[in-house]
Parts: C-alpha cells; sequence; structure tokens
C-alpha cells in the first residue's frame, strides 16, 4: 500500500514571473510585450500612470452612456385611472429610492464591481488582484472624502439637511453592517474561508437592504409618513394634466404669474423638478471632458429662480391689477318684469352688495321702447338713495291706463353714476352686470307661459374660480298672479359636485314677475380639450302657468343642457408652457434619439451645437479635455442609443464596454503598482480607488451646491456603499463559493493553500477540503480600520445636524472642522492599510511576485 502524500509549499521560484517582469504581463498588457517589460523603471511609471488616468476617463465616459440608459429605464412612467376623479394621473413606474439604490448605485459603482467580478474569473476563482481592496478604498474614498467636499461646497452661513431621514437611517445603518459583516465572515463563522451560504448570504443582502429602504420611504417602518404623492411631470403629457397642474399653481402662487414663471413652478414641484442621480454623475463627466453640456439649471437654483414659492406677495404681475377695487356694487334684483296698465304703478327692486356700513346712491332715469313716456308711463329720473345698512331700495313709476287695447309694450330703467357718500375719495362703487330693467306693460290676465331662453348654454369658465352662473327663465304671454315651477339638475359627463354644484328646488314667479333666475356654480376644474355637459329640467307650473312646448323636453318638462367648455386664452397658455417645457426636456436631456446625434455630439467639443441660454465658447480646457477623450467618445458612440427597447440596450451594451475597460484598468494598475514596488491591495485603495470614485466627487459636489436638500449627495454615498459590499463581494464570492464546492481535487489549489497557515477550519494540512479562500489579512485589517471610521463619520454627520441645522454647510468654523476631520479619518485608513500591507509581507519586495 502506497500513500501519496502532497508535497510542501510552493516556493516562490514555482510561481513564475511579476506581472512587470519579462515573460509576465496579463491578456491586454503590456502591449509592446517582453520589449516593454525591459524599458527603465522610471519611464515605465510615468506611461502606465498616464494610461491608468486615461482609462479611467474612459470609464467614467462609457459610464455615462451606462447612467443614460439607466435613467431612461427608471423614467419609465405609467399611466393609471383615478376612479375618485375619474381622469388619468401618471405615476413614476420605480420608486426613486428603490432606483437609486439598484441601478443607479450599480451605475456609480459599476467599474469597482465589475473589477471584483472579472478577477474572480480571470484569477480561476481564487482571490487574487485588486478587486476587494478597490471596493473598501472606493467607500473610504466616498464617505470621508466626498462628503468633506460637499460640506465645503456650501456657501458659509447655508445648510443643507437629509430630507428623507428615514431611508438615509436605513442605509447608513446596512452601509456599517455590510462591511462589518465581511469582517464577521472572514474571521468570524469559517476563518480565512467564503462557505456558500456566507457568499449567497452576502449577495441576498442587496434585494433585502433595497426593501428596508423602501419601506423606510414608504412609513412602513414606523413614525408619521408626511410623504404625499407627488405630480409627475414629463415630456408625453397630455395638455389636460398640465391644465390641472397649471391652475393648481396658480391658485397657490398667484394668478397672475406669467406662462414663464408657471412653467418654472411645474419643474421644481414636480418630480421633474429634482434632477436624478444620473443627471449629476453626466453633467459632472461632460464637465471634466468637454462634453455635451446639460441644461439643469431651470431646475436646481432653486434658491435663487424659485424664492417666490410659497409667498404670493413675492410674484410681481404682468397684468394690470385694479389697485382701487370698488366697494360697493349696485344693480336691478331683476332685470325684466311685467305691470298690467290698470296697476297704477310699477316698484322697480335694486340691490346692492359689498360694503353696506356706508351709504350709496345711484342716478337712474326711464328710456322709452315700444311704451312711451307721458302716453304709457310716466317719465322720471333722479337719484336713488341707499342709506347705510341698508342693501335694498325700489324705484316707483306710474303706469297711465289708457283704456284701449293693445298689446303688451316695454320701456326700460337705466342706472348710472354710482357713488359712495363719503369724503374719502379713494371708497367708490360700480354698477353691476344688471344695469338696465325692462318693464313691461300688459294688459290681460293670462299667468303666462315658461321657458328657458335657449335649449343649449355654452359656458367659458376661468380656470381658477368658480363661477356662479344665473340661468334666466322667461314667463312670457302673461304675468297675472303668483306662478312656481320646479328644477332639478342631471349630470352627464359634468358631474356633481367635480364640475358643478346646484341644488333641485322651486322657483316663484310674483305677481308681474317676468324672469327668474335658477343659480348653478361651475367648478374652477381645469380643463382643454374636454368639453362637459349637464342638464337642468324644469317642470310642474303652477298657478295656471304652462311650458313651452316648443323647447326640448316638450309641454311636460324643458330641458337646458349647459355644455362647459374651456376658455381659449387658457388653453393658448397651456399650449405655450407645455411649448416651453418642451424645450427644457430636450435640453436636459441625458440621452439620444439615434446614433447621427450621437457621432455629433461625440465629435464636437461640448457637443458643437450652440445654446441660447448659454452662450459662453468652449474653453481652453474644454478644447483640451476634448481632444485627449475623443478616441474614447467615438469608440463608446457606437453604443445603441436609449431610445432602443426603453433604454435596455443601452444598459446591457454599455455594461459589456465598463467590463472591457475594467479589465484595462487591472492590468494596468497592476503593471504600475509591480514597477513602483506596491502591494496590489495598496494599488487597489490608492490609484484605482480615487480614479473610479473621481466622477462621482464632482457630481456630488454639483449636486450638493444645486439641490436645496443633502439626499443626492450624501445620502447616495451609504447607499453606494452598501451596493459595493453586496454586489462588488457577494455576487463574485458567491459564484466562487459555488465554483469551489463543486471541484472535488485541484492541484494548483492543493500547491497553493494545503499546507498554507490559518486555514485550519478545512482541516488537517495535507488533508484539507477544497473552499473558496479569503485570507483575513490585509483585507480583514483594512475593513476592521474603515468600519472603525465609518461609525465616526456617521457619528459626527448627525451631530452636525443636531447642532448645525443640516449634515452639510454651517459656519466657517464647523465646516473647516468637519473636513479636518474627515480628511484626517481618511488619511489614516490609507496610511494603517498600507502599513499593514508592507508589514505582512515583510517589507517592500520589489519586483513584487503576483
Amino acid at each position: 500500500l502506497v500513500l501519496k502524500v502532497p508535497g510542501p509549499p510552493a516556493t516562490e521560484e514555482m510561481t513564475g514571473p511579476a506581472f512587470c517582469e519579462k515573460g509576465g504581463g496579463g491578456m491586454m498588457l503590456p502591449l509592446l510585450g517582453d520589449w516593454e517589460q525591459e524599458w527603465p523603471r522610471g519611464v515605465r511609471i510615468v506611461l502606465y500612470m498616464l494610461g491608468l488616468f486615461y482609462c479611467f476617463a474612459g470609464v467614467a465616459i462609457i459610464a455615462d452612456s451606462f447612467m443614460a440608459g439607466i435613467e431612461k429605464v427608471t423614467s419609465k412612467k405609467l399611466r393609471l385611472w383615478d376612479k375618485e376623479k375619474e381622469r388619468y394621473y401618471t405615476f413614476e413606474l420605480w420608486n426613486a429610492t428603490v432606483a437609486n439604490l439598484s441601478l443607479m448605485a450599480l451605475g456609480t459603482s459599476a467599474p469597482e464591481i465589475l473589477l471584483s467580478l472579472i478577477d474572480i474569473f480571470s484569477k480561476q476563482f481564487y482571490l487574487e488582484g485588486l478587486g476587494p481592496g478597490t471596493i473598501v478604498g472606493s467607500a473610504s474614498f466616498n464617505l470621508e472624502v466626498i462628503v468633506a467636499v460637499c460640506i465645503l461646497a456650501i456657501p458659509t452661513g447655508e445648510v443643507r439637511y437629509i430630507k428623507e431621514i428615514r431611508v438615509y437611517i436605513v442605509t447608513a445603518v446596512w452601509s456599517v453592517f455590510a462591511y462589518v459583516w465581511v469582517l464577521i465572515i472572514l474571521v468570524g463563522f469559517s476563518p480565512n474561508v467564503v462557505e456558500v451560504w456566507e457568499g449567497t448570504l452576502t449577495f441576498f443582502f442587496f434585494p433585502m437592504c433595497v426593501f428596508a429602504a423602501w419601506a423606510a420611504d414608504k412609513g412602513y417602518t414606523g413614525g408619521s409618513s408626511e410623504k404625499k404623492r407627488r405630480d409627475v411631470l414629463h415630456e408625453d403629457m397630455s395638455p389636460a394634466e398640465i391644465s390641472e397642474l397649471e391652475s393648481k399653481i396658480r391658485k397657490e402662487h398667484g394668478r397672475h404669474l406669467t406662462n414663464e414663471q408657471v412653467a418654472r413652478v411645474l419643474e421644481a414641484t414636480t418630480e421633474c423638478g429634482q434632477c436624478s442621480r444620473a443627471h449629476y454623475r453626466i453633467g459632472a463627466t461632460r464637465a471634466m471632458f468637454g462634453g455635451k453640456r446639460i441644461k439643469m439649471d431651470a431646475v436646481q437654483r432653486l434658491s435663487k429662480r424659485f424664492s417666490f414659492i410659497g409667498n404670493k406677495s413675492q410674484i410681481v404681475p404682468t397684468e394690470q391689477v385694479d389697485e382701487n377695487p370698488p366697494c360697493i356694487w349696485i344693480s336691478f334684483a331683476s332685470t325684466r318684469l311685467a305691470v298690467f296698465e290698470n296697476a297704477g304703478k310699477v316698484q322697480v327692486p335694486l340691490i346692492r352688495t359689498g360694503n353696506i356700513n356706508l351709504p350709496a346712491r345711484v342716478f337712474y332715469e326711464t328710456k322709452d321702447g315700444t311704451a312711451l313716456g307721458g302716453e304709457d308711463f310716466k317719465a322720471v329720473s333722479g337719484w336713488l338713495e341707499f342709506p347705510a345698512m341698508e342693501t335694498a331700495a325700489q324705484i316707483e313709476i306710474v303706469i297711465i291706463d289708457d283704456k284701449s287695447y293693445e298689446n303688451s309694450e316695454d320701456f326700460f330703467v337705466h342706472l348710472s353714476q354710482p357713488e359712495v357718500v363719503t369724503k374719502d375719495p379713494n371708497l367708490r362703487a360700480e354698477i353691476g352686470e344688471r344695469n338696465i330693467a325692462q318693464i313691461t306693460i300688459i294688459d290681460d290676465d293670462d299667468a303666462g307661459m315658461l321657458c328657458f331662453e335657449t335649449d343649449v348654454i355654452t359656458v367659458h369658465p376661468p380656470a381658477l374660480d368658480d363661477l356662479d352662473l344665473q340661468i334666466k327663465v322667461r314667463r312670457m304671454g302673461g304675468g297675472c298672479g303668483r306662478v312656481t315651477m320646479k328644477y332639478v339638475f342631471e349630470g352627464s359627463s359634468a358631474i356633481q359636485p367635480r364640475d358643478f354644484h346646484g341644488e333641485d328646488g322651486q322657483l316663484v314667479f310674483g305677481h308681474g314677475e317676468m324672469e327668474g333666475y335658477i343659480t348653478v356654480t361651475i367648478k374652477a376644474v381645469p380643463r382643454y380639450d374636454v368639453v362637459d355637459q349637464f342638464r337642468i329640467k324644469i317642470s310642474d307650473p303652477t298657478g295656471g302657468a304652462c311650458l313651452d312646448a316648443t323647447k326640448d323636453g316638450g309641454a311636460d318638462k324643458n330641458i337646458l343642457t349647459v355644455m362647459i367648455v374651456a376658455d381659449s386664452k387658457s388653453k393658448d397658455a397651456i399650449d405655450r408652457i407645455k411649448s416651453m417645457m418642451a424645450n427644457k426636456w430636450s435640453k436636459s436631456q441625458v440621452g439620444h434619439h439615434n446614433w447621427a446625434t450621437q457621432f455629433q455630439d461625440a465629435f464636437y467639443v461640448n457637443g458643437g451645437a450652440e445654446d441660447e441660454d448659454d452662450p459662453s465658447p468652449p474653453t481652453i480646457a474644454d478644447y483640451v479635455a476634448h481632444c485627449i477623450t475623443v478616441p474614447w467618445k467615438l469608440l463608446f458612440a457606437l453604443v445603441p442609443p436609449t431610445d432602443f427597447c426603453g433604454g435596455w440596450v443601452c444598459f446591457f451594451c454599455s455594461l459589456v464596454m465598463i467590463g472591457i475597460v475594467t479589465m484595462l484598468i487591472g492590468e494596468m494598475a497592476s503593471l504600475l503598482g509591480c514597477v513602483m514596488c506596491l502591494p496590489d491591495d495598496i494599488t487597489a485603495i490608492t490609484f484605482v480607488a480615487l480614479g473610479t470614485s473621481l466622477p462621482d466627487t464632482f457630481a456630488s459636489k454639483a449636486s450638493a451646491e444645486q439641490d436645496p436638500h443633502a439626499d443626492a449627495s450624501v445620502g447616495n454615498v451609504t447607499g453606494s456603499n452598501c451596493v459595493n459590499v453586496f454586489l462588488g463581494l457577494g455576487l463574485p464570492w458567491m459564484i466562487a463559493a459555488f465554483k469551489w464546492r463543486a471541484t472535488e481535487s485541484d492541484p494548483v489549489w492543493d500547491e497553493k493553500y494545503q499546507y498554507d497557515d490559518g486555514l485550519d477550519w478545512l482541516g488537517p494540512k495535507g488533508s484539507r477540503k477544497i473552499g473558496f479562500v479569503v485570507e483575513a489579512g490585509s483585507l480583514g485589517f483594512s475593513v476592521a480600520v474603515f468600519s472603525s471610521c465609518a461609525v465616526i463619520t456617521i457619528g459626527m454627520l448627525a451631530l452636525r445636524r443636531k447642532f448645525c441645522g443640516g449634515e452639510l454647510g454651517g459656519s466657517a468654523r464647523a465646516k473647516w472642522g468637519s473636513v479636518a476631520v474627515l480628511t484626517f479619518l481618511w488619511l489614516l485608513y490609507i496610511g494603517l492599510s498600507a502599513w499593514q500591507s508592507i508589514s505582512s509581507m515583510g517589507g517592500m519586495n520589489c519586483p513584487r511576485r503576483p
């Protein structure tokens, strides 16, 4: 019986040449092979450093296309029918918190995540390379350096606080837990080994984190949720939807807003009003490399451009407003009266409204019609007085009975010269709409016939104010005695109480009274091209009266159809607002509709097109940055535009491109670290972490300066750090753990780990079971240091919120003190991690082995 026992661990000579030595290298680098490996070390350091940052520029540019695809996907709208209001409403299909923690976080962290994933596959499922160090180093840079930059970016004396504090608390707790969890699985359950359940659970912590943040956003985690559904503004909105939003804004902020002001408030107070994380990231990258600018000023500079919101007195009306409105209105109570010839006289009633505490008067005068003054009535004129507290008065006119048969005749009474009887010249009175009364002199004893003036009336109510409509009912052919009739309202496409309000009742005509009025209120409901209608029915006349059989409804009932149509001026205003909004949408668009515009934007500096809102020409820095990066831009213009398949094609193609560039970054960083005698973990937490996080730094700074809150700049940092661990480490570790679980034996694994120290959990040396080895070493130490710094940072932000009023900004002392603490924590993390890495290797080894 012969037992084969594995030999001792491999010696250094068995590992082959270093990455930067002759015979070493990766799949793509060095480009010139062994000849390049013989170049002087100083020359190679400079070239590899320039090449690394050029690759960082490339991955930032392709990340723009990736983020544009994500923006297209997550901005998808859904139209749902609202049963209560009987109309469609537009909703965001993606919850903003879910989008930020899933696809948006993947977009900003894609290089780090893919670098870790590519390292696992390229190293045959062994944990080597830059991936884990980049994940932790990027998290430290995000939490300490980016937050410090954002604190300093706020003008002294101003503050920005996190609005969605519950979501921030959830992501902050998860971000610390994520790295503590990594430490636990490295040194706790299975030291230096990641089991299948550990890798799987790490990955599935990602959807659990997203769900917890979503629950906090919805208010399900406790506390009262004051969050209301906001209207969603998008380019496919119908004019009717914009009309409703426009009406709401004018009611809240002042009816004399211009159309441009309405458009600006729409942007600020709807979902369109806040730029997404993608806008900031893409805007920062394009500003760095001379790309096409994204117009964000209309929705960002809220403190300057929207200072009038919520304060009507600050809005300067562009229409002429009556600075001295009347305090008293005088009019006839009824504009049509009838009197019999033998009555002797007629009393014409007047009413006044407004300030009844003051005396007033009005001039009246009779005018001939078919009835003549002196023959049929006695012509009169003069002043009618309204004493203080009196709201009604009468004009008495003598009727002349000539004892001869004649048809009914009419004359008129006119009102003019209303006055307030006071010495104050600023107080004035006006005549109401009923300024002329028609008196009919009849000489028969018929009760008359009741009817509407017409079968259909069309009203154009204002969009902002309810309209009290007086529907006239006429009494013709006689006016003898008291008659009544019933009236009811019947809804059709217009329904109560949404579109109109009217109460069923009874209309009474006194003796000689020839017209009456039914009052209905037309509600101020926004309308554009919708025509609503309802009906009013009159029936059951009494006192000998009848209904006009020739009218709609016949002799039993007369029907009036009321058509409610949008005012033409309101429609014109909505069209202008929609046009202005469409122009702003096109300027703030982050994606493209076709390949032609993509290549045009890629070839020309700043996209080539002139913008009338920003006439400043490109700077020298724009030209230099564009010329350097134009090869990347032209290459990535091949990515399909965002309009294909709702942005998903752009999403996946960009992801492939990022993966390719990330492979190039990994090999370039390995070459640089090798020639500089730096271990992979030091290269990862410094050069690679800095390069992949630089666009996020500028994006967060822009959002801190331009957003009214700190959610997009600070809140998203903690969310990204969660995603980095759960996807950047959880996914590749889960895959590797499953691979090694399915592997029964592997000579390379035996050679590397059978006799390695620290793996006793897998069994005794020489007979260990195969598993996915993740040596705690430098990684565990780095994670522990970062976790401690993260707790301090989050605690400091909580103190700033309490004592400074917000996480960002504050007094100069508070700002610089916070920046000093955060900078110290980042340098402490870098210093301690580098010290531990070098100490574990026994000093600097140059060149180092892979």
